[in-house]
C-alpha cells in the first residue's frame, strides 16, 4: 500500500491490476479509531482479489488537514466523490464501488446518489441520524461521568459540539441530524450489500426499502459486531465478514487494460497552515509514521528538540480524538517539530496484519521501535528526543528512554505501570492494573459494596491484591529508611526508582502527569510515594495533577494543558543543549514559541495537590529563556 495526498487529504491507495475499484468509506470519530485495522484489513484482502482500493481521512479528520477546528459531516459525501475522481486518475479504472462501517456506510449511500456507483456493502449502517447522534450524546455524557469531566471544563465555542474529543460542527449536525435512508426514494446503486448487527437498528427495514424500489439487496449477518465495536486494543477483527464482502465487491473483476493517467508519487507532503507532513517508513519499513515539521522553521535541525509520539495501546498515529495530530500541529505553530508512529502490528505500520489476537501486542516490542524511531530522528539531523506516551503509550516511552540515551526529555500520561514483566503483552497490563488503594479502602466500608462481592457482581482478589503490593512496598520503605538500603532489592519499586536514578544522572527530563481520579496514581503511591514525594530527589523530575484531565485525554481544555507541558520540556531540553554547548542565542522561531503561549496554560495543573511550583510554565521559560 502506499500512502497518498490528494485535495487535502490524506489516504492509502492500495493497488491491485482489476478493472473495477473500490472506496472505503470511513466511520464517525472514536469508530473510524475502533474499526481502522478492520478497514485496512478490507482494504488488503480486496486487493489481493486484483481490486484497487483507496481509504482516506476526511478534512478535519485523521492525519488529512484541517477545516477551521471543526469535523463537518455534511462534507463528507463530496469528499468521497473526490475519492472517485483521484482513484480513477490514478489507476485508469472506469467503475467503482463504495464500502463502509456505520456512519461511513450512510455516507456512502450519500455520495452514490450523486454518481453511478456499480455497487455498495454497507456494513452495518446507520439508518437514522437522528438515533446516532443520540447514541453518541449517550457516550459522551457517560465519559464525562466516568472521567469526572464537566462541561465547563470543554470551553467549546459557539457553533460546535465535543463528541469523544472530536470538535464537531454544529451546523452539520443540525443538518444532518434527522435523516433516515428508508425516506430516500432513490436508491444508492443496483445492487447493494448490507451486513446486519443483529442491533435494533432498522437496517432490515432499509434492505426491504431498497428492493422495493428495484435494487437487487443481498443481506449478512454481522456476526461478532459487538467484539468489533470496542476499543482498539480490544477490538476484534471481523474475519469472516471481510472475506464475505470482499468475495461480494470483486465479483466479475477482469485485469484493467487502461495505464493510469497519472503516476503516484513516492514521498507525497501534506502542506497544512503552519505544519509540512511527510509520510515515512522507518527502518526495514515495518514502522510507518508521520513527521510534523514547522511550515517555516528557521533554525538548523541539531540545535532544536523533536517530540516522538507513542501510540496509545493499540490505536493507531492519529491518537485517540485525534490528539496525536493536533498535538503536533500545535507544537509546530511553536516552531517544534514531532514524530507520531505506528509501531509495528499497529496501525498503518508494514507489520500491521495481526495474528495473535485482541490485546497481544507486545509493549517491549513496541518500546523498541520507538527507541528505533529516536535513532531515526536523530539520523535525520535532530539531536535531542523528547518522548511522550498516554496510559501503555506511557509505558513504551519509558522504555524507549531506557534503551536509548538520544532521548533527552519523557512524558508520561496516566502511566499504566512503572515495571512490568518482560514479554508483557497489553492484556496482561491491563489485567494487573492495581488501581488505588484508597478508592477500595473506602469501597471496602460500603455495605453496597459487600453486598455486590456477596452476589458475584464485584471481585475481592484485585482489591486483596492491590492493598498487598501497597503494604509490602510500604514495609520496604520504612526499612529503607532505617537501615538505609532497600531490604527487597528485586521489587517492582525498587527497580523503578533505580530506572529512574539512572535516568536523573543521565539529565533526562521527566514530567509525569495524572488524572486527579486515575487508577494509574496507585502505581505512583506504590513505588514513589503519596504523589510522587520521593521523584523530588530527581531535580529534573515534575510530577503535575492536571485535574480537567480524563485518562485518554480527550478533554479539549485537558489538551491545552497538556500541549504547554510538552512545550515546555521541549524548551527544557533545548536550554539544556544551548547551555552544554553554548548557543546562543535563542532561536528566534522557539522564543516566538514562548511568548506566544496561552496565559491559562498549566494552571490545571498548579492548583493540585502534589504539582510542582514550576507547572508555572511561562516564567519558568521565561527565567530558562534568560539563562540562555
Amino acid at each position: 500500500m502506499k500512502p497518498v495526498i490528494f485535495n487535502g487529504h490524506f489516504g492509502w491507495l492500495h493497488p491491485a491490476d482489476g478493472n473495477r475499484g473500490v472506496v472505503l468509506c470511513n466511520p464517525f470519530g472514536h469508530e473510524a479509531m475502533w474499526l481502522h485495522q478492520a478497514l485496512r484489513e478490507l482494504a488488503q484482502r480486496l486487493a489481493a482479489r486484483g481490486i484497487p482500493v483507496l481509504r482516506f481521512d476526511y478534512r478535519g479528520t485523521g492525519d488529512s488537514i484541517d477545516r477551521e477546528g471543526l469535523v463537518c459531516p455534511t462534507d463528507w459525501a463530496d469528499e468521497v466523490l473526490e475519492a472517485i475522481d483521484y482513484l480513477k486518475r490514478v489507476t485508469g479504472i472506469e467503475r467503482v464501488s463504495l464500502a463502509g462501517f456505520r456512519l461511513g456506510a450512510t455516507v456512502a449511500a450519500w455520495a452514490a446518489r450523486k454518481r453511478e456507483i456499480e455497487s455498495i456493502a454497507m456494513l452495518a449502517p446507520v439508518r437514522s441520524t437522528r438515533l446516532f447522534w443520540r447514541e453518541m450524546n449517550i457516550l459522551n455524557q457517560t465519559w464525562r461521568q466516568t472521567a469526572g469531566v464537566d462541561e465547563d471544563h470543554e470551553h467549546t465555542p459557539p457553533g460546535a459540539r465535543d463528541i469523544m474529543g472530536h470538535r464537531v460542527s454544529a451546523a452539520a449536525l443540525e443538518a444532518i441530524g434527522d435523516l433516515d435512508l428508508c425516506d430516500e426514494p432513490q436508491i444508492p446503486a443496483q445492487r447493494i450489500l448490507i451486513a446486519h448487527s443483529g442491533q435494533r437498528d432498522g437496517t432490515h427495514a432499509l434492505g426491504a426499502h431498497y428492493e422495493s424500489n428495484g435494487a437487487r439487496v443481498e443481506s449478512m449477518a454481522f456476526e461478532n459486531y459487538t467484539q468489533v465495536l470496542q476499543t482498539a486494543w480490544l477490538t476484534e477483527l471481523p474475519e469472516l465478514l471481510l472475506d464475505r464482502v470482499a468475495d461480494w465487491l470483486s465479483e466479475g473483476g477482469e485485469p484493467c487494460v487502461r495505464a493510469p493517467a497519472v503516476l503516484v508519487k513516492a514521498s507525497p507532503v501534506l502542506v497544512n497552515r503552519s505544519a509540512m507532513e511527510y509520510p515515512v517508513q522507518l527502518g526495514d519499513g515495518n514502522v510507518f509514521g508521520i513527521l510534523c515539521e514547522p511550515a517555516m522553521r528557521r533554525t538548523a535541525r541539531e540545535h532544536t528538540p523533536v517530540l516522538l509520539i507513542a501510540n496509545t495501546a493499540a490505536t493507531h498515529h492519529v491518537g485517540d480524538g485525534r490528539f496525536g495530530v493536533e498535538l503536533g500541529r500545535a507544537l509546530a505553530k511553536r516552531g517544534f517539530a514531532s514524530l507520531r508512529i505506528d509501531a509495528e502490528g499497529l496501525g498503518d505500520s508494514g507489520g500491521a496484519t495481526r495474528t495473535a489476537g485482541p490485546g497481544q501486542t507486545i509493549l517491549d516490542a513496541m518500546g523498541e521501535d520507538l527507541s528505533r524511531a529516536a535513532d531515526w530522528l536523530v539520523g535525520r539531523g535532530y539531536r535531542d528526543v523528547v518522548v511522550f506516551g498516554i496510559c501503555a503509550g506511557a509505558y513504551v516511552a519509558l522504555q524507549a528512554t531506557r534503551l536509548n540515551r538520544a532521548v533527552r526529555g519523557l512524558i508520561m500520561i496516566n502511566p499504566v505501570a512503572f515495571v512490568l514483566p518482560d514479554g508483557c503483552t497489553m492484556q496482561s497490563a491491563a489485567e494487573r492494573r492495581p488501581g488505588s488503594p484508597r478508592v477500595y479502602l473506602r469501597s471496602m466500608v460500603r455495605t453496597g459494596k459487600w453486598l455486590e462481592v456477596i452476589r458475584g457482581e464485584a471481585r475481592l482478589g484485585p482489591a486483596l491484591r492491590t492493598m498487598w503490593r501497597h503494604a509490602v512496598a510500604h514495609v520496604q520503605d520504612r526499612v529503607a529508611a532505617w537501615s538505609g538500603e532497600a531490604l527487597f532489592p528485586a521489587t517492582e519499586s525498587h527497580e523503578a526508582r533505580k530506572l529512574f536514578q539512572r535516568l536523573g544522572a543521565d539529565g533526562v527530563h521527566i514530567r509525569l502527569l495524572f488524572s486527579p481520579r486515575d487508577h494509574s496514581l496507585g502505581e505512583l503511591h506504590m513505588h514513589f510515594g503519596v504523589n510522587g514525594r520521593r521523584l523530588k530527589k530527581l531535580s529534573r523530575a515534575r510530577v503535575l495533577m492536571i485535574r480537567t484531565m480524563d485518562h485518554e485525554v480527550l478533554s479539549r481544555i485537558a489538551r491545552e494543558d497538556v500541549t504547554a507541558v510538552c512545550e515546555e520540556l521541549l524548551y527544557a531540553a533545548f536550554v539544556t543543549a544551548a547551555t552544554d554547548e553554548k548557543i546562543s542565542p535563542v532561536p528566534k522561531a522557539i522564543g516566538a514559541a514562548v511568548a506566544s503561549r496561552p496565559a491559562h496554560a498549566g494552571t490545571g495543573a498548579g492548583k493540585e495537590r502534589g504539582a510542582s511550583r514550576e507547572s508555572d510554565m511561562p516564567a519558568r521559560s521565561s527565567r530558562a529563556k534568560n539563562s540562555a
